[in-house]
């Protein structure tokens, strides 16, 4: 790591940060990156030598709050998410206290393995893997890359809403849930599907995966010497205490305008990212204005 602190009698603190993150300096670090035997590096003596173009205080300071403005919404964005994730686990426990008919989870849903293949960014159904489902209670649809297979491969790898996945490796027991209106999808090898045989327990099966409850049990289930592991059969290997029907259903009307809340402030944070990530360079190379992009953006912060 290395700490820079800007003279800011020259450069607001705000506009560095952005301007870093720019293509215009990414491709300034390209090429004077060392290459190394083992990492690749930047000669921090000769960081003060790079030739910057900054406009004036002014602009940059304006640059910074209209770029900050749509980080700042996004954050919001992400909180909402947060909250209504918290609320619907406190939900899951409330209905969970209601103790019911422990049956094994092997005989309410059915396995599958995933898909070997390559992630690309061409277009292509998403791929998910992994690191796309256990940063969040939600899946990062924005950072999911895509990949390329056969029409076969891509009906039976296809993911459907109220599908749940979860990780045998890397981060083995991590669930994820399939909602109504998520992307084309397909998953990857290190994850196993679980579909469950009554869609109704589809939403309580996803939250029982993510309770304490099961993560003592897969925490002591795991296997590996190397890397730790969970195949299918040990990942459905516990019981579940399934309340009654009327439980369910009254646990699915609370449950699902929670995840539609999730589900819009993601699917908004997806627009905004992309609109900043549009607006960066230009405002940078100075080919648009911020007087121009807060007409533009009158409508969305």
């Amino acid at each position: 790591m290395a700490l820079l602190r800007p003279n800011r009698a020259v450069v607001e603190p705000g506009f560095l940060l952005y301007f870093y993150l720019s293509p215009v300096f990414q491709a300034l670090i390209a090429t004077h990156t060392i290459h190394g035997a083992t990492v690749n590096r930047i000669g921090l003596s000769t960081m003060p030598e790079w030739p910057i173009a900054i406009p004036s205080l002014l602009e940059q300071r304006a640059i910074a709050e209209v770029l900050g403005a749509l980080d700042d919404k996004i954050a919001v964005n992400g909180k909402q998410a947060g909250k209504a994730a918290e609320l619907a686990t406190a939900t899951y426990v409330a209905v969970r206290s209601r103790r019911g008919e422990r049956f094994l989870l092997d005989e309410l849903v059915t396995t599958q393995y995933g898909f070997t293949t390559s992630a690309h960014s061409e277009p292509g159904p998403k791929f998910l893997r992994v690191t796309d489902i256990n940063k969040h209670p939600w899946i990062t649809w924005g950072s999911t890359p895509n990949c390329t297979l056969g029409d076969a491969d891509r009906e039976k790898y296809r993911v459907e809403e109220g599908d749940i996945l979860v990780a045998r490796m890397a981060d083995p027991g991590k669930a994820a849930f399939i909602d109504e209106g998520d992307p084309e999808a397909v998953f990857a090898s290190y994850l196993v599907r679980l579909k469950a045989k009554n869609p109704d327990d589809a939403l309580f099966i996803y939250y029982f995966l993510r309770s304490d409850e099961y993560r003592n049990y897969s925490e002591g289930a795991m296997q590996g010497s190397v890397q730790m592991n969970m195949n299918a059969k040990v990942i459905v290997g516990t019981t579940i205490s399934c309340p009654t029907r009327q439980d369910i259903a009254l646990f699915n009307a609370r449950i699902k305008p929670l995840r539609r809340v999730i589900q819009s402030a993601l699917q908004e944070n997806a627009q905004l990212a992309a609109t900043r990530d549009a607006l960066l360079p230009q405002l940078m190379s100075g080919k648009l204005r911020v007087k121009d992009v807060e007409k533009s953006l009158a409508g969305v912060l």
